[in-house]
C-alpha cells in the first residue's frame, strides 16, 4: 500500500515501540525505562534496548536514548506514535459504528490493521463518521495534524473547534 512522502515508513514493530514509549512516557514527554516497555509488550529487555538503541542511532531518531535515564520519543517519534494513535482510534470506531463491532473486538482488530491504512483511507473513514474525536472507549482520537488534548490519564471528552 503507497504512503505519501511526507509520512514515516516503519514497521509494525518500531510503531508499538513508539506507542508503548508514548502510553508509558506521559504522551510522550518523560523517559521510560526498557524494562516497562518490555513488560507492555511481552518481550525480552534484551529486545527492548537493541530496538531503543537502533530508533536512537537512526539518522533522524525516533527516541531519545540514554542507558541510565530509559527513553522518550523525539518530536519525529511523537507524530509517529500520534498517527498509528490516530489510526487504531479511527478503525475502533469504524469497526464499532458502521460494521457493528462489540466492543470487546474492537482493540484486537484495530491492532492488525493500523499500520497499513494508507492516508486515502484514514481521510475517508473520518470523512464518513463525521471526523469523530471520541473512539468507542472515551479515548480522544488525535488530529490529523497531531494535536491531542492533554488527558491527564482521564477518558477524552474533548472539544475541538
Amino acid at each position: 500500500m503507497s504512503k505519501s512522502p511526507s509520512r514515516d515508513t516503519t514497521t509494525e514493530s518500531v510503531d508499538d515501540y513508539l506507542k508503548a514509549l508514548f502510553h508509558l512516557g506521559s504522551e510522550g514527554k518523560k523517559n521510560v525505562s526498557g524494562g516497562a516497555v518490555a513488560q507492555r509488550l511481552s518481550v525480552a529487555p534484551a529486545s527492548v534496548t537493541n530496538m531503543i538503541q537502533k530508533l536512537a542511532a537512526a539518522k533522524l531518531p525516533f527516541v531519545l536514548y540514554e542507558r541510565h535515564d530509559g527513553a522518550r520519543l523525539t518530536p519525529r517519534g511523537r507524530r509517529r506514535a500520534l498517527e498509528i494513535i490516530r489510526h487504531h482510534r479511527l478503525i475502533e470506531t469504524f469497526l464499532h459504528r458502521e460494521l457493528g463491532y462489540p466492543i470487546d473486538e474492537l482493540h484486537d482488530e484495530a491492532e492488525r490493521l493500523e499500520h497499513f491504512i494508507s492516508e486515502s483511507f484514514e481521510d475517508r473513514i473520518a470523512e464518513k463518521m463525521g471526523h469523530p474525536h471520541v473512539d468507542p472507549h472515551g479515548q480522544c482520537i488525535p488530529a490529523k495534524d497531531g494535536s491531542m488534548p492533554e488527558s491527564h490519564g482521564l477518558k477524552c471528552f474533548c472539544i475541538r473547534s
